[in-house]
C-alpha cells in the first residue's frame, strides 16, 4: 500500500514538473522567435535601404555619363571567320 502511495506520488510530481518545463520551453522557443523576427526585420530594412542608396548612385551615374556615339558600332570592322 505504501508503495503504491509513493509510486503515485511520484508520477504525479513528475507529471506537474514535465507540464511546468514544457510551458517554461515553451515560452523561451517563443521569446526567441521574436527576438530572431526582429533582429531580421531590422536588417531587411536596413538592406533595403542600402539598395535604394546604391540604385540612386547608380542613376546618377548613368545620368552623368555622356552617351555613346552611335557610328562607334557601324565604325569597327567586323571579324572575318
Amino acid at each position: 500500500m505504501l508503495l503504491r502511495i509513493r509510486v503515485t506520488s511520484f508520477l504525479t510530481g513528475f507529471g506537474v514538473c514535465a507540464g511546468l518545463a514544457l510551458y517554461q520551453l515553451r515560452q523561451d522557443i517563443k521569446k526567441s522567435h521574436d527576438v530572431m523576427s526582429h533582429q531580421a526585420e531590422a536588417y531587411r530594412i536596413k538592406l533595403e535601404s542600402r539598395v535604394a542608396a546604391l540604385e540612386g548612385a547608380l542613376s546618377d551615374l548613368r545620368s552623368a555619363a555622356p552617351p555613346p556615339p552611335p557610328a562607334a558600332a557601324a565604325s569597327q570592322p567586323q571579324a572575318s571567320s
